[in-house]
């Protein structure tokens, strides 16, 4: 017998602790790396066009992590809100919280229009590490070029599977991206390569907004089937939405800093590897995107736990929240135990795809492998910090990444690399990892008593 949307709601507040977790994260794993599939895709065969496209696209980083930044700060406020009403009994004002976000996430989405034209683009990648090399800054411009129409349909998405996880149902996001994961494939090789539409890195940019069309499509059929909260995919403009804005940009803002000063940390870290040479940046590129695998599917149980963290916070019941973090960990401490294993052990299955020089592969390899020591403090902070996003605490996390990203990350890259050179700059990823933990820790006791405080009954 099939499982209802409300019966998977439901379970949030009273089925098994680790069997909800379990049933969300799984496919919420699987979605992130379906997720990291398409932008290895992508990589890949983009890289077998040579390394000025493959460099183009890494120097594209920081401009994807803004804009994910800006979504994960509307996802994270709404995700909270919605969450929270959904646990307090309330689905009327959890659906019009749901559609403000909407809302809010397109009127972000406006940001990204100086990438259509060229001499913003080229004033924004020189500052990235192009420096005045032509080439390099035409093909940045032709692959964000689309970044413009293809934002509207990732917010969609990104809202869209949200509100379904604040419902218990964690299938649907699943689904999604893997109809887009197939689309992207087949539509790759087509644009990309001189025997289909020879459009080279711009194609692999097309060819990633078919998918997010695909799926933004698919959402909405699928949410108007399901008896659950519907967002149109074009809403209604409403006063009222400013009011939900205010208060998702009081929980998403913190999140958007949080995520934006991961960019900031790139764009110095690829201006300080662009001294090395366009291998090393190619390096990094690639180690990270080799790494998503790992990095994602914590984020994936994450995403998981932040709707049952905010649903229970609703419920006011703490025990069954600390609950769902230590079972957060295990899972997360398993599946990366697995994939960590894998990429120590063969990180050059995984670089050859690239086709890359030898010296990038040996920087890359010692990238994955520095960063797999990493993992521990990783899976701290990230649980850490999805209880500061549901409850509404997310400038907690914000002050964690500026420590983890800038203050400790940027520092400790410029000494280990003036010390170490390019062979010993990668210790930067578990040195800025522990300083993050630590700091998480700290505000998580702290923020645990003050819950504590709060739930008790009043005399």
């Amino acid at each position: 017998m099939a499982v209802t949307l409300a019966q998977k709601q439901l379970a949030l507040g009273e089925g098994p602790v680790m069997r909800t977790l379990l049933r969300l994260s799984l496919p919420s794993m699987g979605m992130m790396f379906l997720n990291t599939l398409v932008f290895l895709v992508d990589s890949i065969f983009v890289s077998w066009l040579g390394e000025g496209q493959i460099a183009a696209m890494s120097l594209s980083l920081p401009i994807a992590i803004t804009y994910f930044a800006l979504m994960e700060g509307v996802v994270g406020g709404t995700t909270a809100l919605v969450g929270q009403n959904l646990g307090s009994g309330n689905k009327g004002l959890a659906r019009l919280i749901a559609v403000s976000g909407l809302v809010f996430a397109y009127a972000l989405c406006l940001l990204m229009t100086p990438l259509l034209f060229r001499g913003a683009s080229e004033w924004i990648f020189g500052w990235l590490g192009a420096r005045k090399n032509a080439e390099i800054l035409d093909y940045s411009f032709r692959y964000n070029f689309w970044w413009t129409p293809m934002a509207p349909f990732i917010a969609y998405t990104f809202i869209s599977n949200s509100v379904f996880r604040c419902q218990g149902d964690a299938m649907t996001p699943l689904i999604t991206m893997m109809i887009a994961n197939a689309v992207n494939i087949i539509l790759d090789p087509i644009f990309i390569f001189p025997m289909g539409m020879g459009m080279g890195v711009e194609g692999a940019a097309v060819a990633t907004l078919l998918s997010r069309v695909a799926a933004s499509a698919y959402l909405y059929f699928k949410m108007k089937s399901s008896g659950g909260i519907i967002l149109p995919i074009i809403p209604n403009p409403r006063r009222v939405f400013l009011r939900y804005w205010r208060r998702i940009a009081a929980i998403g803002f913190p999140v958007t800093l949080s995520t934006g000063s991961v960019a900031i940390g790139f764009g110095w870290l690829n201006n300080m590897l662009a001294g090395f040479g366009n291998y090393a940046v190619v390096a990094l590129m690639m180690s990270i995107r080799i790494e998503d695998f790992s990095f994602n599917t914590i984020m994936g149980i994450c995403s998981s736990l932040t709707p049952f963290l905010a649903y229970n916070y609703g419920r006011r019941d703490l025990p069954r929240m600390l609950e769902g973090m230590k079972a957060a960990a295990v899972i997360a401490g398993v599946t990366t135990l697995v994939i960590g294993s894998i990429l120590f052990v063969f990180p050059r299955l995984f670089i050859d795809l690239f086709r890359p020089s030898p010296e990038a592969t040996e920087a890359a390899v010692l990238s994955i492998r520095y960063s797999i020591s990493s993992y521990p403090f990783v899976i701290t902070q990230s649980i850490m910090n999805a209880l500061f996003v549901a409850t509404g605490y997310s400038f907690f996390g914000t002050i964690v990444q500026l420590v983890r990203s800038i203050l400790a990350r940027v520092p400790a890259a410029y000494v280990f690399a003036t010390f170490l050179g390019i062979r010993g700059i990668w210790l930067f990823l578990p040195v800025s990892w522990f300083f993050g933990a630590i700091m998480a820790s700290i505000f998580t006791v702290s923020l645990v008593a003050r819950i504590r405080k709060n739930f008790q009954p009043e005399l």
